[in-house]
């Protein structure tokens, strides 16, 4: 992640990091500023992600340690908090304004793409969604593409969702990650893809033209439940 590095070196630290008085002790956070950016671990900025814009920091503190708080996040240190916790943080801070916008896009983009290749190690396809729900203001082109489901992964991961990582409530599909907000853009977004039709037609498409009996399976499983939403959506 070399270009987040370069994106984020004309950042410059701030004269310090502010902390709330009555709960932290902005003296845990000095080694911040005190060690270069690039060799910072997971144990000094771990608990500075997981709070900040809360209890510890600055919209200009996390810009500053964004660049390396990524890095750390998609190297999956154990230190870090989850991954829909940071990426919340940046919604909030407003990412998308500052002039390293497209280098953490890039990151975003990656993560999503790398969850729909043939090998995928990372997280599951709910943390997923949920942590490019949090970064994007728009999921919309994202799911269009899912729907092709035109790969082995991608049906996979829709039989994921829908079976492991959703709920009917009130005729609609609605994902069980507690980190999404139900006030943004892509969690209706996704609501509606999962709960209106989008997903179900996608299923159906899929299936008539799919040969792989397991993957036939997955797309019979999913179609029950998506089916069972919008029956549940339809009764009077």
């Amino acid at each position: 992640m070399v270009a987040l590095d370069d994106a984020f070196a004309p950042v410059g630290p701030p004269a310090a990091i502010e902390a709330c008085p009555c709960c932290r002790n902005p003296a845990d956070y000095a080694v911040l500023l005190s060690t270069p950016r690039h060799q910072l671990t997971g144990t000094e900025l771990g608990s500075f992600a997981f709070r900040a814009l809360n209890t510890v920091g600055s919209v200009a503190d996390l810009r500053y340690l964004t660049g390396r708080i990524l890095q750390l996040l998609h190297t999956h240190d154990p230190q870090m908090p989850d991954m829909e916790v940071v990426y919340s943080k940046l919604r909030q801070a407003g990412w998308d304004s500052w002039p390293q916008a497209d280098a953490v896009a890039e990151v975003v983009d990656a993560l999503w793409r790398s969850t729909f290749a043939a090998a995928n190690p990372g997280p599951g396809i709910a943390v997923v969604v949920c942590v490019v729900g949090a970064a994007e203001s728009t999921i919309a082109a994202r799911l269009v593409e899912w729907a092709l489901l035109d790969s082995a992964p991608a049906v996979r991961n829709l039989h994921e969702l829908v079976i492991h990582g959703c709920r009917i409530e009130d005729g609609r599909l609605i994902p069980t990650n507690s980190y999404w907000d139900h006030g943004w853009m892509p969690f209706g977004e996704l609501v509606d893809w999962l709960s209106n039709g989008p997903a179900t037609d996608a299923v159906v498409a899929a299936f008539d033209r799919t040969e792989d009996l397991d993957l036939l399976e997955l797309l019979a499983e999913a179609y029950d439940v998506l089916e069972r939403g919008l029956s549940v959506a339809r009764a009077p």
